[in-house]
């Protein structure tokens, strides 16, 4: 996007607050940041936002913002580096939760790409070089092939199927493969591109770029939650973390109750049973790595739950190379929908347009005929179908389904998103936190705090990136220290199982809307799963423990504070609305199966209750939360949903 003098201005004096030049450290805007996020900012669809983000810019080196925050009549970039961290912070500390959201979203994205950017042509960045990050492993597999075939179209084009399926991820995928193994014409849509094993190198700019809905800075309306997302073929299949749990018995039992019976019988467990053995899952790949030695570690000696990660992957490097599998899986171990269920569809004839957005879901006399769409190069297609299956991620499903008119109120709602965040300790060890095991082991310990409720302690490969996401902003000098004390730190995720919702809207221009905060409900549980990340850090061994709130909160066991101190300066710092850092992986819910459309969008077979012929098969479908990642679960209701639908005539 193009910025004017001032808004350039303005946005490079920011960057370089946040991030200003340090021995052997280069300034923000040295590195590029300023550049890079002006075109990051094309990744985003709304105009509305990037309209927002230009105003910002323009108030932000006005002379009147600057004497109403600091009481300065003069510019931001001619302030003092003092009085320009004061005002940044401001923000920061404001009672106005958008003023929060506002910083929330600069700190991200100015820290994302400062660790994100390459260095010069031929050379290392000076950033990795400080943090010790060896920055992206290359191609592993530069000559295997790729082995779907896919087409974009280059013109306006009719095609025609039996089933039209939008989505190539764990919902669309097992679609296409079950529909098509039963002898249905199948074609699917994929809104991003086909990339695999050659094409993964580790690097992530490019990857975000790939493989990532909005280069990976997807949120929702206020910045209060990061959204990762998968947008290329395989979905989010490619990019996530192998986790491969079943749907839990208890979890079940209230899907059923609230409306899908057949979630707690020998139907849905066929189901699963032939999910997980399409995908191979196992706890064979469990090389337990150094971070997780320390999660491990400090569950053991609390004598907590502690226990093994069933995981999708053949042959898992379980090394360095494993630690940038969010980046796609550069030795080919995974078992995306990529790797099986499309492939499995291919082979029975299913065709696969990718670069192609579903704009509405043709319906006529309450039937769906099919869809149209559009190439990213603007050229139309419409494909005619007998039925269609929505399965485009539960931020995009209910957007399709709203932009084609649909009406049921439940469409958009009960929006779930386990929201994680985590809790960081510093070591004296050496710990590589980006190496390892995506995720080996896991515990339970506060999974039921209330009724089924609580959350789940899990951790994962510590990219650089992923620590920006929720690593606190106070200063400068502060902040690089925490950057080069990555080395020797492990983080604690906290993973709640959500019974709040949020809601996904659409702009003017049909675009997804996405509003969401964290109820009194699951704030509590959030709560207790700080302290409980803290206290394995602690009895780990961490020599300092901080949190991703906004308001620094750190302590230093045994010298400095305690866990007591701890909790209550986060519990002053609060919980509210972008007062933290919280991201979400696993989104869920905004068109939920039930027994009536007065309580649920879909029936129980994922036919929507007022236009027929059209299903939904994805985690929106979900009729609560999960509490466990869920792609086994997406997957298990597909093969469920399109079994039945390959049986009707």
């Amino acid at each position: 996007m193009e910025l004017t003098p001032r808004q350039y201005r303005a946005l490079c004096s920011i960057c370089d607050v946040f991030l200003p030049a340090a021995p052997g450290w280069p300034s923000a805007v040295e590195l590029g940041v300023p550049d890079a996020l002006a075109r990051a900012l094309d990744f985003n669809p709304r105009v509305e936002h990037r309209w927002e983000f230009l105003n910002l810019l323009d108030l932000w080196d006005s002379s009147l913002h600057s004497f109403l925050e600091v009481g300065r009549f003069t510019r931001f970039s001619e302030l003092s580096e003092e009085d320009k961290r004061r005002l940044l912070l401001s923000w920061a500390d404001s009672s106005v939760p958008l003023r929060r959201a506002a910083f929330q979203a600069l700190r991200k994205a100015v820290g994302f790409l400062y660790v994100m950017l390459p260095g010069p042509p031929g050379q290392r960045s000076a950033v990795w070089e400080k943090m010790g990050y060896p920055g992206p492993i290359g191609v592993q597999r530069p000559d295997q092939p790729r082995t779907l075939e896919v087409t974009t179209p280059q013109q306006e084009c009719t095609l025609k199927c039996d089933v039209c399926v939008v989505g190539s991820g764990a919902g669309g995928g097992v679609a296409a493969g079950v529909l098509a193994a039963a002898g249905k014409e199948v074609i699917v849509l994929e809104m991003g591109g086909y990339y695999d094993d050659a094409d993964f190198d580790g690097a992530a700019l490019q990857s975000f770029e790939r493989l990532y809905a909005e280069c990976g800075f997807s949120s929702t309306r206020d910045h209060s939650v990061g959204m990762l997302a998968g947008e290329c073929l395989g979905g989010g299949t490619v990019v996530n973390y192998t986790t491969s749990f079943r749907t839990p018995d208890d979890i079940r039992e209230q899907w059923a109750d609230e409306g899908v019976e057949w979630a707690r019988g020998a139907e849905y467990d066929r189901s699963l049973d032939a999910v997980c053995q399409r995908l191979s899952v196992n706890r064979d790949h469990n090389r337990v790595s150094r971070r997780e030695q320390v999660l491990e570690r400090g569950l053991r000696q609390l004598g907590w739950h502690v226990e093994a990660m069933p995981r999708n992957v053949v042959g898992c490097e379980q090394g360095h190379v494993c630690g940038y599998c969010g980046y796609g899986c550069a030795v080919g171990a995974k078992q995306s929908t990529a790797k099986t269920w499309l492939a499995d569809a291919q082979k029975h004839g299913a065709k696969f347009v990718v670069e192609t957005r579903a704009e509405r879901v043709r319906v006529e006399r309450g039937v769906a005929t099919g869809v149209e769409a559009r190439t990213k190069s603007g050229h139309r297609v419409v494909v005619k179908s007998k039925s269609v299956i929505v399965a485009c991620g539960a931020i995009q499903t209910p957007a399709l389904l709203l932009r084609s008119g649909l009406e049921n109120r439940h469409i958009g709602r009960h929006l779930h998103l386990h929201p994680v965040s985590h809790v960081c300790g510093v070591f004296d060890e050496e710990i590589l936190p980006w190496e390892g095991t995506m995720q080996a082991i896991y515990s339970d310990q506060h999974r039921f705090l209330t009724a089924n409720y609580g959350v789940k302690y899990e951790t994962t490969a510590l990219q650089p990136v992923i620590a920006m996401a929720v690593m606190p902003w106070r200063e400068p000098e502060d902040f690089r220290r925490r950057m080069a004390d990555l080395p020797r730190t492990s983080a604690v995720g906290v993973l709640v199982r959500d019974r709040g919702e949020g809601r996904v809207t659409t702009d003017r221009q049909g675009h997804p809307e996405t509003s969401y905060s964290l109820s009194d409900y699951d704030r509590r549980h959030m709560q207790k799963g700080f302290r409980g990340a803290a206290e394995i850090l602690q009895a780990a061994g961490a020599r300092r423990i901080y949190s991703p709130h906004a308001k620094l909160c750190s302590y230093e066991p045994g010298k400095s504070g305690s866990l007591r101190e701890f909790v209550r300066e986060m519990d002053q710092a609060g919980w509210g609305n972008a007062q933290l850092a919280l991201f979400s992986f696993h989104i869920m819910g905004t068109a939920r199966m039930g027994d009536s459309p007065e309580g649920a969008a879909a029936s129980p077979d994922g036919e929507l209750w007022e236009v027929k012929n059209l299903y939904v098969m994805d985690g929106a479908s979900f009729p609560s939360a999960s509490g466990v990642n869920p792609m086994i679960s997406i997957e298990a209701i597909a093969h469920r949903n399109a079994t039945m639908l390959a049986g009707k005539k």
